[in-house]
């Protein structure tokens, strides 16, 4: 006859290789009942309320009226322990140590019981979760003031709070080999075109990747064209902007650990739209949102066109306006090209260090060291005053862009068009601009033109997009 102390004492020595004696690996043998039945609990420490594994696991069973005739049969004592032991809400079984391993490490308690044949996995989870807060990349004036934070079931609450249909659909997957990282794509059933839901469910499926520390680990390897600067998907901290997209008939990304989320299908337009322009008046939201499509042509053109005006159609600028720039730049060194370079990759340079410096004294540094070098450098007479005001009209611009994605994306093409200019005059401006027009009509995001409806064009859609459309109009017919 076995020796079922022995045998549990052996299913532990396996359970503790396979998680490599881990300095936070705890273990606790205890009996269970009155039959005093050799068991043990395993937890990893930081990851369990410590609270839920007394009162859910640890004292109901010591405290367990177990029936004798179960005390030699494991199968129906483990199934009696979960039936009528454990109170915890979240239980699941196994067969296999290697199984069981996975939620260990996700913060749930294990119990080996007799023989340790058969593990039960008790919900345990109490890892340290960020308080809701306001999304710091996404501020509003008016509007919710909840984003998403690193915890999934919080992130999906959040969304369930606002769409409050038994439509709303759930699906879990696992992804990473070493980091096993939750991953959840939510949806409308019934809205969601089921050819988009089935094309984003397969390309999750098919990521093979060691860890997801983020999701932009995920955005990169199911975006349509990868090597475009240019994003196809949209990516927000905010809940009800996720809560926007699947009621559109759109599918929403959350990603475990991180509070940006991802929506799919995205288009161009609707990377220059935001949320608040549903709570705005519609005369306000239309002027705010032509503010933003004006940043974006002038994020992307106004160095290159003062580039390539000076340097090849000095002509076209009023007389007056053109004596006001040339006796500027008299005495400047450096050819108006190079001026413009230096300039956007200081600004560039600031941008960045007032990100990396902490938050008391990060908006100083950006804005003394715009002042100090811009005005020490236009009395060195090393840069002229147009080009200051061009970049810091250009810098203005660019933070009119409500996307990060699409506004570093302009940054970086900012640049070649400037190149342009600097050959071509308003001629390379031209054909960058027919070069980007045909890449972006070749783009698709999950099947969907990435211009559209600008290019398809679909009339109610292409109106709600340049118009918001006010709220009795769109319950006729619109959104």
């Amino acid at each position: 006859m076995t020796d079922p102390t022995a045998e549990l004492s052996a299913a532990l020595r396996n359970m503790r290789s396979l998680v490599g004696n881990s300095a936070d690996l705890s273990v606790r043998e205890i009996t269970v009942g009155e039959n005093r039945i050799p068991a043990a609990l395993m937890w990893i420490e930081g990851l369990v309320d410590k609270k839920s594994l007394h009162e859910t696991v640890l004292a109901p069973l010591l405290s367990a009226n177990i029936p004798s005739e179960l005390a030699d049969s494991p199968p129906k004592l483990m199934d009696y322990v979960v039936r009528s032991t454990i109170t915890a809400p979240g239980v699941e079984r196994f067969f296999a140590a290697e199984a069981a391993v996975s939620k260990l490490v996700g913060g749930w308690t294990l119990l080996l019981a007799n023989n340790g044949g058969e593990i039960v996995a008790v919900d345990t989870q109490g890892y340290a979760k960020r308080n809701i807060e306001e999304a710091a990349t996404s501020t509003v004036i008016r509007g919710p003031r909840d984003g998403f934070v690193e915890s999934l079931d919080i992130n999906i609450s959040l969304i369930r709070r606002r769409v409050r249909s038994g439509d709303v659909r759930v699906e879990k997957i696992t992804l990473g080999q070493l980091s096993r990282t939750d991953v959840a794509m939510l949806y409308v059933n019934g809205k969601a075109p089921r050819a988009v839901v089935d094309e984003v469910r397969g390309r999750l499926a098919k990521l093979n990747i060691e860890g997801i520390l983020e999701s932009q680990y995920i955005e990169e390897r199911i975006k349509d064209g990868p090597r475009s600067f240019f994003p196809t998907v949209y990516s927000t901290e905010r809940p009800d902007d996720i809560a926007g997209i699947i009621m559109e008939g759109r599918v929403g990304i959350l990603v475990d650990g991180t509070p940006f989320a991802l929506g799919l299908p995205s288009t161009l337009p609707q990377h220059l739209q935001t949320t608040e322009d549903l709570y705005l008046a519609y005369p306000i939201a239309t002027f705010v949102r032509w503010i933003r499509y004006l940043g974006f042509f002038f994020t992307l053109l106004l160095p290159s066109v003062y580039v390539g005006i000076l340097t090849y159609h000095p002509e076209i600028v009023p007389p007056q306006l053109l004596s006001s720039i040339l006796s500027a730049r008299d005495g400047v060194p450096f050819p108006v090209l190079m001026e413009a370079l230096v300039m956007e990759v200081i600004f560039e340079g600031l941008r960045e260090a007032s990100i990396r410096m902490p938050r008391s004294i990060g908006s100083a540094i950006s804005i003394v060291g715009a002042l100090v070098i811009g005005e020490s450098a236009v009395q060195a007479g090393i840069i002229s005053s147009p080009a200051v005001i061009v970049v810091a009209g250009t810098a203005i611009a660019s933070f009119t862009i409500p996307s990060v994605s699409l506004s570093g994306a302009i940054r970086i093409l900012r640049f070649g068009m400037l190149f342009l200019a600097s050959l071509l005059g308003l001629y390379g401006i031209m054909i960058g601009l027919f070069l980007m027009a045909i890449h972006l009509s070749a783009l698709s995001s999950i099947g969907v033109p990435y211009l559209k409806p600008f290019a398809p064009g679909t009339g109610r859609a292409l109106e709600k997009t340049i118009f918001r459309i006010p709220w009795s109009q769109a319950k006729k017919g619109g959104k």
